[in-house]
């Protein structure tokens, strides 16, 4: 099997995007892209997406393009316990199948032009691998116990309910609810 290595363009975008005439004209032949992308606006409520560092091989089989390799997507996230901010990194495999009349949910949609964008397939790979509940630490115990109280507190003076109100929920002192 031949391999054909991409252009030594400086890294970006712009290597994820390749021609697909040339890879359909030359079946079995593996097209082999490293790149480095900065996704904009991939998040989840508690993460961002930083970086996807790519190392896939396209290869045209018959009507079809298949994306095998890995990824790396770098990210930053809130941690579920302490509440501070922790960074990360999570390895992604690659096995995608573009082709004419793609099944949802399955394959990705070979278009009709003479370009394939490889990034809606990799943001889609950084949606699926964001953590959700991500941890700064495995030994992380969560907040300190003086940064937020609990009622079970013995410094707090006992019947002192000014002091058991936590600066989080203040701004639902303002919410006025009707009896209605």
């Amino acid at each position: 099997m031949t391999r054909m290595k991409s252009g030594n363009e400086s890294s970006g975008s712009n290597e994820l995007v390749v021609d697909i005439p040339k890879l359909l004209r030359n079946p079995g032949v593996l097209t082999d892209i490293t790149s480095e992308w900065k996704p904009e606006f991939i998040q989840t409520t508690h993460s961002d997406a930083n970086l996807m560092q790519v190392n896939i091989s396209l290869e045209a089989v018959s009507d079809k393009i298949t994306a095998v390799g890995t990824a790396t997507l770098h990210w930053t996230a809130q941690c579920r316990r302490c509440l501070d901010s922790t960074s990360g990194h999570t390895p992604i495999s690659i096995n995608e199948i573009y082709e004419k009349g793609a099944s949802e949910g399955e394959t990705f949609e070979l278009p009709f032009g003479e370009k394939l964008d490889l990034k809606p397939m990799l943001a889609e790979q950084a949606m699926l691998n964001l953590p959700l509940a991500a941890l700064c630490s495995e030994s992380c115990t969560g907040p300190t116990d003086t940064e937020f109280f609990a009622e079970s507190d013995p410094s707090i003076p006992e019947g002192n309910t000014e002091e058991l109100i936590d600066p989080r929920w203040a701004v639902l002192d303002q919410l006025k609810l009707s009896d209605d």
